[in-house]
């Protein structure tokens, strides 16, 4: 199971992917790149304005590109732990599903029966593990791994994608690229499992769009009691409503059957507006008659001198005849340098002045035309926190979008009296969800993903629920509610107020199932007594 990324969206400092000419094919097929014009201007100039805003040297310069290689994967342990670093977990054991659904049945269906009764404990599905709160862990009890469930199949006469729960964002784009299609709706990187992402309900830059559960055609769930069903609008519709958001309580994903669409090369557009202005801004760009944008964002300022009262909007609108071609997907780039400016702001205010200069200055002069998988196709892990001292924590807040000015008001004040350290705030276009039993845009929102650093130390997790607590209390004020893949500081009361639907979901797991077959440690911690 997992939410959404560290480092979400954060850094996008992207110029086109290529400029005429600047692209070969080898015989191998492999692409080799030559620096643009365009891409050694931004190489100096972000540099310079380093060297011009940060105040540093030639020392600091080399701290940066050292601290912009990519951390290697974390040593084999024995607790496994999520992407908050926060929960070091003991488990009873890991299970491994299977590469087809045959194998993974044959493999879990005994233990699922062991559990019911009662002769072992408690299993939680994993998947990438980019929850924050313990969604994908259960302390003592055993954990499936999906990630060997890696089918991809694309459908182009139906403009579906048949794909296995374990199968990463990182695996599909490039058999979806091949074929001149893209994701619909997915989260804005591709470190995440589908299993995990439908079971958060993941939404991303899609403008005028659901989240993930309005792509699903169908899913196949195995049950509590180990019987396959598979799950529709119209056949199993319940707990279909249940699995998706439904963070893995309510079966196991085996596999789906996605909606994609035409890849395509989009045109970027920027434009800098006064927060308070933000909602109308954006509705008079994407929801206007005959507006052709298709995704869209916003970034909110967290320098000390326009804290959160300033934002950028970011559109892309399509190159019609480049619709459904097969394009060429080409490696993020200056993943590194992205990096060194990025973790730079985590640690001096310098470092977020230079970085939202950049946004401001920088990357309009740099954007160009770029596909929508190129978008899509981008690693969260480039940006994550390696420090061993503090770690990165997500909050998502979901307000109507005429109130995002209301609750931005609050949120400042709550994170200045708190001292948060916030690295980041997209703004995210989420339209209603009618399908989701445990919907969080059960009217149309936006969505603002905000990004700290948190320290590793008592005082740090108690000032950071305490913030957590204010900013919940302020979304809820505000017609509003919060994500449930991160840390679990919500009270019990807030979490009902946030989703009405609560006890009744926590009544129809007891329906579908009644032995406690599938638990995790955020459930558990919520859960009546």
């Amino acid at each position: 199971m997992e939410g959404t990324q560290s480092g979400e969206d954060a850094a996008h400092l992207e110029p086109a992917d290529e400029e005429p000419g600047s692209v070969t094919a080898e015989p191998t097929g492999k692409v080799r790149r030559r620096l643009s014009r365009r891409q050694v201007f931004s190489h100096g100039a972000t540099a310079v304005g380093a060297l011009a805003v940060g105040g540093v040297g030639d020392a600091r310069i080399q701290h940066w590109m050292r601290e912009a290689e990519v951390p290697p994967s974390a040593a084999p342990r024995d607790l496994l732990n999520d992407a908050s670093g926060l929960n070091p977990t003991p488990v009873r054991g890991i299970s491994f599903a299977g590469a087809s659904t045959e194998e993974t049945v044959a493999r879990i269906g005994p233990l699922l029966r062991q559990i019911a009764s009662g002769d072992e404990p408690a299993l939680v599905v994993s998947g990438a593990r980019h929850s924050m709160g313990g969604q994908s862990l259960l302390r003592g009890g055993w954990v499936l791994d999906t990630l060997p469930m890696i089918s991809v199949t694309v459908d182009a006469a139906n403009q579906t994608m048949h794909v296995g729960a374990g199968a990463t964002w990182r695996t599909i784009i490039p058999v979806l690229n091949a074929a001149g299609y893209a994701p619909m709706v997915m989260q804005s990187n591709n470190d995440f499992t589908v299993g995990g992402s439908l079971s958060v309900n993941c939404h991303g830059w899609h403008a005028n769009s659901p989240p993930i559960a309005s792509t699903v055609r169908s899913l196949r769930v195995l049950s509590a009691s180990g019987e396959i069903l598979t799950c529709g609008p119209n056949e199993n519709a319940e707990l279909f409503g249940l699995v998706l958001g439904g963070y893995g309580l309510y079966g196991i994903i085996l596999d789906a059957d996605l909606a994609i669409v035409p890849n395509v090369v989009y045109e970027p557009r920027f434009e800098v507006v006064p927060t308070r202005e933000y909602a109308a801004a954006f509705a008079e760009r994407v929801y206007a008659p005959g507006s052709r944008i298709e995704m869209a964002y916003g970034r909110l300022s967290i320098t000390p001198v326009s804290f959160l009262d300033q934002a950028i909007i970011g559109t892309y609108v399509p190159v019609p005849q480049t619709r459904g071609k097969v394009l060429p997907l080409t490696p993020e780039a200056h993943s590194g340098l992205k990096r060194a400016i990025f973790r730079n702001s985590a640690s001096n205010d310098a470092g977020k002045t230079l970085r939202w200069w950049l946004e401001l200055h920088l990357n309009p002069a740099l954007a160009g035309p770029v596909s929508r998988n190129h978008i899509l196709n981008a690693a969260a892990s480039v940006l994550a926190n390696d420090d061993p001292g503090s770690t990165d924590i997500l909050h998502e807040y979901f307000v109507p979008q005429a109130r995002l000015w209301e609750f931005v008001q609050a949120a400042r004040g709550i994170i200045r009296r708190d001292e948060g350290n916030l690295l980041n705030v997209t703004v995210r276009d989420v339209r209603r969800d009618d399908r989701s039993a445990l919907a969080y845009a059960r009217q149309d929102m936006f969505g603002l993903v905000m990004l700290f650093v948190q320290e590793r130390t008592q005082a740090g997790e108690v000032r950071m629920r305490t913030m957590t607590r204010g900013l919940i209390d302020a979304a809820i004020a505000s017609g509003g509610t919060f994500y449930l893949p991160y840390r679990p500081h919500a009270t019990i009361e807030q979490l009902r107020r946030g989703y009405p639907a609560w006890d009744a979901a926590i009544l129809a797991k007891d329906y579908y199932d009644p032995n406690g077959v599938f638990r995790d440690t955020s459930y558990d911690r919520y859960r009546p007594r």
